[in-house]
């Protein structure tokens, strides 16, 4: 498939996912049931994402990003480290309860939540591991980039 075929698929898919998170959002109000209120809002608000992660795709398709440097790469790193460790205390927490529990019903729910705690925490590890190094440019970077292809490397006309 071409790059504009994505293009043009990643655009539907993004009007598509808020048409559905409406959809279901809007299901939600309808019913009291607290439980099915809160998976179709969870589900919404995941099509939500999925349209801005359509957007972003996009994005990165259509035009240059921004590089990241050093100091967002750290930023990005630090806090993203928080965030792994606590989804990994949430999928341990949650993995526990689910050896407890008998109500099918409580252990559909945290499964699902289990699953979408583990994937967090495998995303996270991807972004801190691979797309934000991939992204990054040193000061140093840029220095080599400017001296190396200079005739002059620094002197003055020579």
């Amino acid at each position: 498939m071409s790059v504009k075929n994505f293009l043009n698929v990643f655009k539907e898919m993004v009007e598509k996912e808020k048409l559905y998170a409406k959809a279901l959002t809007e299901l939600s109000k309808k019913i009291e049931h607290p439980v099915l209120q809160s998976i179709f809002v969870g589900i919404a608000s995941d099509s939500l994402k999925h349209s801005q992660l359509y957007e972003g795709l996009v994005k990165l398709l259509t035009s240059p990003q921004p590089v990241l440097s050093q100091k967002e790469l750290e930023l990005i790193s630090r806090e993203i480290d928080k965030h792994i460790e606590t989804e990994a205390q949430m999928v341990k927490l949650v993995g526990e309860l689910l050896k407890e529990v008998e109500d099918p019903r409580v252990k559909l729910i945290l499964s699902a939540i289990h699953s979408d705690e583990a994937e967090h925490h495998r995303v996270l590890i991807s972004v801190r591991d691979s797309l934000a190094k991939r992204e990054v440019i040193a000061e140093e970077d840029v220095w080599d980039m400017i001296w190396r292809a200079s005739p002059w490397h620094g002197t003055p006309g020579g």
